[in-house]
């Protein structure tokens, strides 16, 4: 049995990108909840201010979120101790260059942007915006956390989503998928060219939380003319993403 606090979790989680707003007759049709149940639910979610009422007989996500978002900002242990860090990635000899930096969480099965850096405004638009989950199978920032992912967490993932995974050019077969991430695990720093966003290169390693667990990812997003550009070149980045990602990993242990 689920509980209530659960189900009016499962009333917030409808709320998407692609669906905004709801009403209550289409959340009780879509949850398969009672109409009692489902009008109590809402009465709960917008006394929290996490629903307002917009258009007649709508609702979209209210005022409290921009609060908690706030507080995530300032007090998340990750992208508060990445501050520093992040730009430190874009000083010296990438201060005047076209780079984005990428602070990533791991989120269930995907992979969420939750703080970006730029020195200036970033010629190009990049797919991992703040906020929207991305695949675990695609770009170097997911796929610094997939290679660090506990065995038991990469068969859930292929039983869920294997035809993806083929897609993604990482196997055909649970075997070829154990493979594809033995790869991956072959270098702490993983390098993707134009796999999301054509024309871009992504560079990104893996964080760890204090238990040795995979906490998310940290890594630049540039394109591939700046690459080839910068002194050192490509391994040159690579270095620098990995250093700082490791020092940011040495930052959250406890002290």
């Amino acid at each position: 049995m689920v509980a209530t606090a659960d189900k009016a979790l499962m009333v917030l989680g409808l709320f998407t990108m692609e669906k905004p707003e709801w009403t209550v007759e289409e959340a009780i049709r879509e949850l398969s909840l009672s109409s009692s149940m489902a009008y109590e639910y809402f009465r709960s979610l917008i006394d929290a201010g996490l629903l307002v009422a917009s258009t007649t007989g709508h609702y979209a996500l209210g005022p409290t979120v921009l609060v908690m978002d706030r507080i995530m900002r300032r007090h998340d242990p990750l992208i508060h101790e990445a501050q520093d860090i992040m730009s430190d990635l874009l000083s010296g000899d990438l201060a005047e260059n076209d780079v984005v930096v990428l602070l990533c969480r791991s989120f269930r099965t995907k992979v969420m942007c939750v703080d970006q850096r730029a020195s200036k405004p970033a010629s190009f638009l990049i797919s991992y915006e703040r906020g929207l989950p991305m695949p675990l199978y695609r770009g170097a920032a997911s796929k610094a956390i997939l290679a660090k992912l506990p065995s038991r967490a990469t068969r859930r993932l292929w039983d869920q989503e294997n035809d993806e995974i083929e897609g993604a050019g990482l196997g055909a077969t649970w075997e070829e998928f154990k493979k594809s991430l033995r790869d991956l695990r072959k270098g702490d720093v993983i390098v993707t060219h134009g796999e999301i966003d054509a024309g871009l290169v992504g560079i990104s390693a893996p964080v760890l939380a204090p238990d040795g667990g995979v906490l998310g990812s940290l890594g630049i997003v540039a394109s591939e003319a700046v690459v080839n550009d910068f002194k050192g070149g490509e391994q040159a980045l690579v270095q620098r993403v990995g250093e700082q990602a490791l020092r940011l990993t040495e930052r959250l242990k406890p002290s």
